[in-house]
């Protein structure tokens, strides 16, 4: 059962599973999936766009292998992902920082570029929603095509709130106003 169609801008859906819920987004990008692939796996591309923070980033492209963000700054976080399977260049999947929960990114070529799949798996959609989830990954999202294009473009804060009024609107998010 989804809980949102999918619209154009706003993409994100949630699908409720009986183990869960799958977070999902699908992106067509006017780009080669090469170039796809490289911004999603190259520490420094995905500093370009990934996190709303600035952090070091190593990536160990190999199942198995790590995928850390350290953050830098007064308050300093550290996230690590550990890559569960790896298809070059079409699949990636890997570990999220909450606990048993997952993501994957499927690659798609086609004529006029690239179909990005991506799909975050979780144990309790409702922790989920609460914690923006789905705001977040748009959020970074929206930044992936400049990135791409050769022009990153800095978080946008007045932008996710913006995401976050309207997946909150449709149930995907906690109203802007919440603690």
């Amino acid at each position: 059962m989804s809980d949102v169609p999918v619209s154009s801008s706003y993409d994100g859906a949630l699908e409720r599973s009986a183990d869960g819920g799958i977070i999902r987004f699908e992106r067509h990008l006017p780009y080669p999936i090469g170039d796809v692939w490289d911004a999603i796996t190259n520490p420094v591309r995905l500093a370009d766009w990934w996190l709303p923070f600035d952090a070091d980033i190593t990536v160990d492209l190999r199942e198995g292998g790590q995928m850390v963000f350290a953050g830098r700054g007064d308050e300093p976080t550290t996230m690590t992902s550990t890559i569960l399977r790896l298809e070059p260049p079409m699949l990636l999947e890997h570990t999220h920082p909450d606990a048993a929960s997952f993501m994957r990114w499927e690659l798609e070529p086609v004529e006029t570029g690239c179909v990005l799949r991506l799909s975050h798996f979780v144990t309790d959609p409702d922790a989920a929603i609460g914690n923006c989830y789905v705001v977040g990954l748009h959020a970074s999202l929206a930044r992936l095509e400049p990135c791409l294009a050769g022009r990153p473009v800095a978080w946008d804060w007045d932008g996710f709130a913006e995401a976050q009024a309207h997946y909150a609107d449709i149930g995907l998010a906690p109203p802007v106003d919440a603690p």
